[in-house]
């Protein structure tokens, strides 16, 4: 839970955090998530490069498996049950996962070309270098959650070095407190407050968002301490006090 400043500076990674720098985790984790299955479909894709096989599959079946979320919405997962026999004469059942329209345009007694490995026959393509393309997409995906990763790096970490930088060289002054300002934000099903204040030039500021009973002891028309930056105001109890 969100605490005032004392009389410490606060750490450049304490006000990254508090100044929301913990969304970047998000596109992040989203990042190696998404490397990690392009590494799997690149490396399966080499596979098939070096020991892929062609052969005609037969249809022995279909089926899909539908579910619904806690929300209600419908998922579907479209199988085909295919048999087909390998260069070295081994006789194979797959019950492989497909797209819709491949589901739909077969049927039970038709054939499909698959592409299997030599060394693992279990494991098939129903599209020629599927791996491959799968691959490159999920790098594209990756690419943009790579690119947000980094805005949001740039976005927070802007403030907080913003923060810090007023801190340490802006000027020192006095504001009147205006009162608390209800945020939206809730934690735990408690809203979350922003100090007011109105600064000698008129201008007026907020803090970052705390729990109530943090800010309650502090009253309207007294004063706080904050310090200019080049935008804005930030008050000491948010940044921490500046050392001599």
């Amino acid at each position: 839970m969100a605490r005032l400043a004392g009389n410490k500076p606060v750490s450049f990674f304490r006000l990254f955090w508090r100044m929301g720098g913990w969304a970047v985790l998000i596109p992040l984790a989203l990042l190696l998530v998404l490397t990690a299955v392009s590494v799997v479909s690149l490396s399966t894709a080499e596979r098939f490069e070096r020991e892929g096989r062609q052969t005609t599959a037969t249809v022995a079946d279909k089926y899909f498996r539908e579910n619904r979320d806690s929300d209600g919405d419908r998922t579907v997962a479209y199988f085909l049950v295919l048999d087909y026999t390998t260069n070295a004469g081994q006789t194979m059942n797959v019950h492989q996962s497909v797209g819709s329209a491949l589901y739909n345009s077969a049927s039970p007694g038709s054939t499909i070309p698959v592409w299997y490995l030599e060394s693992a026959p279990s494991k098939i393509e129903t599209s020629q270098g599927e791996h491959l393309t799968a691959a490159r997409i999920t790098q594209m995906i990756g690419l943009i959650f790579g690119a947000g990763f980094l805005g949001a790096l740039w976005y927070f970490g802007r403030r907080a070095v913003a923060a810090v930088r007023a801190r340490r060289f802006g000027i020192e002054e006095t504001a009147e407190v205006l009162g608390i300002e209800r945020t939206n934000t809730r934690v735990n099903n408690r809203y979350l407050y922003r100090l007011t204040w109105r600064e000698g030039s008129g201008r007026t500021g907020k803090s970052l968002v705390y729990p109530r009973e943090q800010l309650d002891h502090i009253k309207p028309g007294s004063n706080i301490t904050i310090y200019q930056g080049l935008k804005r105001a930030w008050w000491a109890g948010d940044v921490g006090r500046r050392q001599p």
